[in-house]
């Protein structure tokens, strides 16, 4: 009787040795998946939401041109420098509202009459949209800063 008893406690060691085994091979089999997929979830994640912010630069695009073409229309100035944005505010407002883009925009340059936008930049979250009208082209970079310096005040001044 303790020769069966010894037996079968030996057989349910190795039975619960086999099954702690065979658990673990599988959790880290898992555990590989998920590590291996989570850089190319990541990279399919990033771009769609650059996808997102270009849909949204075209919006604005589109919008811009509306703009200008009203103010065109009405004899209202439209670019503006010294302005966020390089339009007028009123311009700025009528952008944001049609367009409905989460993020801020700067015109980089106009046509020669002040009412066409050659060239913009969008930035939303971390994405940078830009835009030139000749040849047409839109660019979306996604900005992550690694290292940011600054020169000591003493040498800015000389």
């Amino acid at each position: 009787m303790l020769k069966t008893l010894l037996t079968t406690t030996a057989e349910d060691e190795k039975q619960n040795t086999k099954w702690l085994s065979r658990y673990l091979s599988i959790l880290l089999l898992v555990l590989t998946v998920i590590v291996a997929a989570i850089p190319g979830t990541l990279y399919i994640m990033r771009r769609a939401d650059a996808q997102v912010a270009l849909g949204n630069a075209k919006s604005l695009r589109m919008a811009l041109d509306t703009a200008a073409t009203e103010h065109y229309g009405s004899g209202k100035p439209f670019r503006d420098t010294a302005s966020f944005g390089g339009v007028t505010e009123e311009a700025w407002r009528q952008v944001i509202t049609d367009s409905r883009v989460p993020g801020d925009f700067w015109v980089l340059q106009m046509d020669e009459s002040g009412y066409e936008v050659q060239r913009f930049c969008y930035q939303e979250g971390d994405f940078l949209v830009t835009y030139c009208r000749e040849p047409l082209t839109y660019e979306v970079f996604y900005q992550q800063e690694f290292i940011r310096t600054s020169e000591p005040k003493e040498l800015l001044k000389n």
